[in-house]
């Protein structure tokens, strides 16, 4: 079952595009789709900050993030646990890519090169939870 999903959302990969909801039929079930923005934090390229400035800007960065999330940009977030070069995702609920980048440009993280960041289209079943 998850193989024809795939299937079907690879086929209508022009269709996708032009659209951010979309209705996917498999089997008797209905799933209603949408397009969100996923995007991936990774490791910066500046220096690391000393403590104080560190910590001045994660409030910052956190108070950026929070905004956002208040108001329905930003449907899910967290940082991963372990030590690689991947530092974070979020999952905007946007129109545009560039509008997603703007406000990832204006993070304070990513303003001091602590953070970088990539940005793809990605496609959930509206009203999908984590248990």
């Amino acid at each position: 079952m998850r193989k024809l999903f795939i299937l079907l959302l690879l086929c209508c990969g022009a269709q996708l595009q032009a659209q951010r909801t979309f209705d996917v039929t498999i089997a008797d079930s209905t799933y209603h789709m949408k397009q969100y923005w996923f995007v991936l934090y990774t490791k910066g390229d500046a220096a690391p900050l000393d403590s104080a400035t560190s910590a001045s800007t994660l409030q910052a960065h956190l108070d950026h993030q929070s905004e956002q999330s208040k108001r329905g940009l930003i449907v899910m977030a967290g940082p991963f646990g372990d030590k690689g070069d991947w530092r974070g995702l979020l999952l905007y609920d946007c129109d545009t890519k560039e509008e997603v980048e703007g406000y990832l440009m204006a993070d304070p993280f990513v303003r001091a090169r602590q953070l970088k960041y990539e940005v793809h289209p990605w496609y959930g079943s509206v009203g999908t939870r984590l248990p």
